[in-house]
């Protein structure tokens, strides 16, 4: 199985603390932040490109999903922060050749908090480099 969830979030988390030091990043759901304003990171499937696996059944390929909520609660300008916070992470995800397949204003249940859904996509191969590491290959397709 290739998994790549903490290098997506690793990306997502050091992109938006460098331009918000304040805000909470969650790699899972929240339902509700003590602080805001706050981002969580999701991968939400992942389904191997099965044309290239192995005869083995070994995964060459894998396409993944991924969500990113981001929440603000501030007065008068939450929209404004928000979509602040998404360029970040927008710039983020596309640094690892994710392509935003949505982004959408959620109602939150609690109507004070402003939320903006992101959804990406994005292929990955996984392969061991001349050193011996793992390493990733991302594709936008």
């Amino acid at each position: 199985m290739i998994d790549i969830e903490s290098v997506v979030f690793n990306t997502v988390y050091d992109a938006v603390i460098a331009e918000f030091p304040d805000i909470r990043v969650d790699a899972g759901y929240v339902e509700t932040s003590a602080t805001f304003p706050a981002v969580s990171v999701i991968e939400t499937n992942s389904v191997p490109v099965r044309s290239t696996n192995t005869d083995d059944c070994a995964e060459n390929y894998t396409r993944l999903y991924y969500e990113v909520n981001i929440y603000s609660a501030k007065q008068d300008t939450a929209k404004t922060e928000a979509r602040s916070i998404a360029k970040v992470v927008d710039a983020a995800m596309q640094s690892l050749k994710c392509y935003r397949t949505m982004m959408h204003q959620l109602p939150n249940q609690d109507r004070t908090i402003f939320r903006l859904y992101l959804r990406y996509e994005v292929i990955v191969r996984e392969f061991t480099d001349g050193s011996g590491n793992t390493a990733y290959q991302f594709y936008r397709r």
